[in-house]
């Protein structure tokens, strides 16, 4: 039983963080080309690798609280970046700053998903790990069969911003303590681990 928690626990954050970086990077990637796009994502990727480990090896020393908080407000501003773009006349927006935005998204989300990983890791290595394995390989599949592909670029714009602001407040309000019901914490997992574990 613990370690189904800690798989969906995983399974779920790395989906919806992993799900909104797929969205953010089909709506940039008409902008700045897939070949850019993808070096972006796979930067990312690598980034996200070696942080786990440097959490994994150093977690106690990093303030989740601070972090959480500063994810959360980075995640907040793009979020209305990606509002911004779905109200705005397309013509106006040019492929520098898409590039730009999309890779401070990948970083941000390099950072967040590394750190959760990690402490999900520290409470059951192999559970997390799998939970992290399917959920990419999910993804993954859902681009392939071209699923996501068929949403509106704008409509694709606004799922992301929802999704990212969705991510964002939770972050903030338990790097604040603020008292957040437990349905929230099962759809955006802490980066702390829950109480009992």
């Amino acid at each position: 039983m613990f370690e189904l928690i800690v798989f969906f626990t995983s399974f779920k954050y790395i989906f919806v963080e992993g799900g909104e970086q797929a969205l953010v990077g089909i709506g940039v990637t008409s902008r700045i080309g897939l070949r850019k796009t993808l070096k972006i994502t796979a930067f990312g990727f690598a980034v996200g690798i070696i942080l786990y480990f440097i959490f994994l090896k150093y977690a106690g020393f990093v303030p989740t609280d601070i972090l959480e908080i500063a994810l959360g407000i980075g995640l907040l501003f793009f979020s209305g970046l990606m509002f911004k773009e779905f109200f705005e006349n397309e013509t106006k927006v040019d492929a520098t700053k898409y590039k730009i935005t999309y890779f401070y998204i990948a970083m941000i989300e390099a950072v967040e998903n590394s750190v959760a990983l990690a402490t999900f890791s520290l409470i059951q290595l192999e559970s997390a790990l799998i939970g992290f394995a399917v959920a990419i390989g999910l993804i993954i599949s859902l681009l392939w069969l071209g699923v996501v592909k068929k949403v509106p670029l704008r409509i694709t714009r606004l799922i992301a911003g929802i999704l990212l602001t969705s991510t964002a407040i939770p972050l903030i309000l338990y790097g604040l303590g603020v008292f957040t019901p437990d349905f929230v914490h099962w759809f955006i997992p802490p980066l702390t681990p829950p109480d009992g574990f």
